[in-house]
């Protein structure tokens, strides 16, 4: 999957006005290709990740209806990208309904599950932020749907939305999937055994992650207040099969359970005969856990399913020992979050929405952010479409200027624009870049600048101020074109 172009207006704000270019030929290649998207706070780039979320949820929510009129929209939109080397078009009219072609030919509602992506899965680095509002309102509005149909006594098994956003509760469910399933191919092939064992491969690498030891899953129905539809049954009764031990409580209305698992070959091989793929089983479990969106009423808040972190322990090496997932650090939970989610979901017609994915790395990490998606992915996950925000000169190093979409306000202030950029990004250096594209014009913090100014033009004599730059400033190309200045006596002849 890859996009072509987007036209967006929403009539009652004036600032949510984009029109977007994207195509570059890009689908014509199996190389990873993300697109890069850079800019000031505030200059629309997240925004824009919301609006492709919104686009989809628009096309999920038309399939869905079951009345004979079509849900209407608000805004007026174009939004076209390539699947399969077949053109999709979507349009838009504010009151109206969406419109959805294919290589020209009109899709009915009942057809969209062909034109959309196999995946859409969405990152914020802030909590309920940006993209995560929206991908909850779908989930939240899903799983009502499903409580409908169970307290109408029917099954309740409505198939679920492509969707996917990567949350706390998620990092935990990512961080089990890969060790229950370590050596095992993915649905489909993908990933394959060998991207499989690669993942773990990075985990020790990076976060000297070598085992996942023990973890509890608590399902708690509330006194009964709260009624699993036939697939989360079938699936609570899949976890307690592979559970080491179990602490049911069915007294009365009450439904709890308690389910400690213990990582060994034993529990892996129950885990594989029971949910046989890693998705399947990060897909049914994700879906218990979604129900937490719809568990807690205004005078009571109740969590249905938990994985209680201090519960969840795993080993490290250096120095060698056990810990609880509660001592990962953020940009752990980030790098697991992230890799895992890209080796799972990636398919050719997936695409990822990921909002600054790399903001808790450290610099090591952030530069190599691309290469290890690189590494991680096979040939044809590569042509899934990655959308990236970042404030990071790493991952902008990284990209093609073909990929790289500076934002910007309107100057009249209606609108989000982007510059085409001149200069080629791939490989540049970061003080290169972020001049470009921050206009900054060095390295150097401006707090320490000023005072290298401030020296400069005190009353003292060079010898003094070359002491004082050579002993209370930090090595710099600034600090060292102004010691050279000082040393030549260009500043004397300046003012000569």
């Amino acid at each position: 999957m890859k996009l072509i172009s987007l036209t967006y207006r929403d009539p009652k704000n004036s600032l949510q006005a984009y029109e977007f270019d994207f195509d570059n030929q890009r689908h014509e290649s199996d190389a990873l290709e993300p697109l890069c998207l850079v800019g000031l706070n505030g200059s629309g780039k997240s925004k824009l990740l919301e609006i492709l979320a919104k686009i989809f949820f628009e096309m999920d929510r038309l399939w869905r209806s079951t009345t004979k009129s079509k849900p209407t929209v608000n805004v007026i939109f174009r939004f076209e990208y390539h699947l399969f080397k077949k053109k999709v078009v979507i349009q838009a009219t504010t009151g109206g309904s969406l419109t959805i072609s294919v290589d020209g030919d009109e899709v009915s509602p009942a057809d969209i599950p062909a034109v959309m992506p196999s995946n859409i899965i969405g990152y914020s680095s802030g909590h309920n932020e940006t993209i995560s509002d929206l991908f909850y309102q779908l989930r939240e509005r899903e799983f009502r749907a499903t409580r409908e149909l169970v307290d109408d006594g029917k099954q309740g098994n409505l198939e679920l939305s492509r969707t996917l956003f990567l949350d706390r509760d998620t990092s935990k469910l990512l961080l089990l999937t890969p060790f229950i399933f370590s050596g095992q191919a993915g649905r489909d092939g993908f990933p394959s055994k060998e991207k499989s064992g690669e993942l773990l491969t990075k985990f020790s690498e990076f976060l000297h992650l070598k085992q996942l030891l023990s973890f509890q899953i608590i399902i708690d129905m509330d006194g009964g207040r709260i009624t699993l539809s036939q697939r989360m049954e079938k699936t609570r009764e899949k976890l307690e099969r592979c559970a080491l031990m179990s602490n049911v409580q069915l007294q009365e209305k009450e439904r709890r359970y308690e389910l400690d698992f213990f990582m060994c070959g034993i529990t892996k091989d129950a885990f594989l005969h029971e949910f046989g793929t890693a998705q399947d089983f990060f897909e049914q479990v994700y879906e218990l856990m979604s129900l937490n969106l719809i568990s807690s009423t205004k005078s009571k808040q109740h969590i249905v399913f938990s994985l209680p972190e201090s519960e969840l322990k795993v080993l490290v090496d250096n120095p060698l020992a056990e810990t609880v997932y509660l001592n990962l650090s953020d940009g752990e939970h980030q790098f697991i979050q992230i890799f895992t989610a890209l080796v799972l979901f990636a398919r050719q017609n997936s695409i990822f929405l990921l909002d600054e994915p790399e903001s808790h790395f450290n610099p090591a990490w952030r530069a190599k952010f691309v290469l290890i998606m690189d590494e991680l992915l096979d040939k044809k996950q590569k042509s899934s479409e990655f959308l990236i925000s970042t404030h990071s000169p790493y991952l902008v190093s990284a990209c093609k200027k073909r990929n790289v979409f500076k934002f910007s306000r309107n100057i009249d202030g209606k609108g989000v624009d982007y510059e085409p950029l001149i200069d080629e990004t791939y490989g540049a250096s970061f003080d290169v870049l972020l001049k470009a594209l921050y206009d900054m014009k060095g390295l150097v913090s401006e707090i320490a600048r000023t005072s290298l100014q401030e020296v400069i033009e005190s009353d003292e004599t060079n010898e003094t101020k070359l002491d004082k730059l050579k002993n209370e400033f930090g090595e710099s190309f600034e600090k060292r074109l102004l010691m050279n200045m000082l040393e030549k006596g260009l500043f004397d002849a300046a003012q000569d």
